[in-house]
């Protein structure tokens, strides 16, 4: 971002002010930044540069080494397919917001980044911002002869999407239920340069050691593991306690401690998601129920009124 920025004349300094974010957040790149803030950020980034597309080329410049320690554990594998797992695994324990998921089927894998942040009042704009960087990070990994198959973006159509159809050299399909980048699964098998032991066994242990903090606060992990769930379609208490390797009863337990419900969780995520849905894309009703894995859309409809007190179509005209 400070590159992009100064590219356009603009002071990061009074930038970083009218936004309200603390000014040395540039200074590490292990720092965070609440989501809201960023949106908020972004919209002083794309007034002041006067430019529609500025997070597309702020995404361009992120590469799997921005990631920290999760972008070291991905190339301590031997395979882009183990890197790739060990960086999904990691990022969704550390990132609070979001979340990624690799799911294979045949020949075709996808990467899937989705938004687990509570009360975000639009997303469209990290959607497309998320699959440059998802699409940079494949390459790293697979090497530069890689292509994907195409990307999908859970937004609606830019008014000019052609900065991004020159980026991605593939089919751009907006208005999906998911964003992702599609690739043959093939690559996954792409061998990773050797690693010094030493250096494997430094970052290993700080991932573990990173882990046991992370799950210290349990309902935002599992807000992060639903979410990733529910693009997979088992949201079952079962399969996540296996993920978390505790027994249905332990992760009862523990969620009792912290006056949640397994149930409350999952309602919570899948309102969050529908919400975005009907407010970032132009999806049929219809088609945010599947994605949600609701019988019809009547049902649907039935639990959406229960979390609004409006029904779907009510809440996107208002939304908009």
């Amino acid at each position: 971002m400070p590159k992009v920025m100064r590219g356009f004349g603009v002071d990061l300094g009074e930038l970083l002010e009218a936004a309200g974010v603390r000014k040395d957040i540039f200074d590490d790149r292990e720092n965070v930044i609440p989501y809201p803030a960023f949106g908020h950020l972004l919209f002083e980034c794309e007034k002041r540069s006067n430019c529609d597309h500025i997070l597309l080329l702020i995404s361009q410049h992120t590469r799997l080494a921005d990631f920290g320690l999760a972008g070291q554990l991905a190339l301590c594998a031997e395979n882009a397919g183990d890197g790739l797992q060990r960086l999904v695994d990691h990022f969704n324990l550390h990132s609070s917001a979001t979340t990624v998921s690799l799911i294979t089927s045949g020949n075709f894998t996808r990467f899937v980044y989705a938004i687990a942040e509570q009360g975000m009042t639009s997303t469209g704009q990290f959607q497309l911002g998320a699959m440059v960087i998802s699409y940079n990070v494949l390459q790293d990994l697979f090497g530069s002869a890689w292509l994907p198959t195409v990307i999908t973006v859970a937004s609606r159509r830019p008014a000019n999407p052609r900065p991004a159809q020159k980026f991605f050299h593939a089919p751009l399909q907006f208005d999906s239920d998911e964003s992702a980048v599609v690739f043959e699964t093939r690559w996954l098998d792409q061998r990773l340069p050797p690693v010094d032991p030493l250096v494997r066994q430094r970052v290993e242990g700080e991932a573990r050691a990173q882990r046991a903090a992370i799950l210290s606060d349990l309902p935002a992990t599992l807000r992060r593991i639903l979410r990733k769930q529910l693009i997979i379609g088992d949201c079952s208490m079962d399969q996540v306690a296996a993920m978390l390797g505790v027994h249905r009863r332990t992760l009862d337990r523990h969620l009792q401690e912290h006056g949640e419900q397994f149930g409350e969780l999952l309602e919570s995520v899948k309102e969050d998601v529908a919400r975005q849905l009907l407010r970032d894309t132009d999806l049929q009703v219809q088609q945010i129920a599947e994605a949600l894995h609701f019988s019809s859309a009547a049902n649907f409809a039935t639990a959406f009124r229960r979390w609004s007190e409006m029904t779907p179509s009510d809440y996107r005209r208002r939304a908009r």
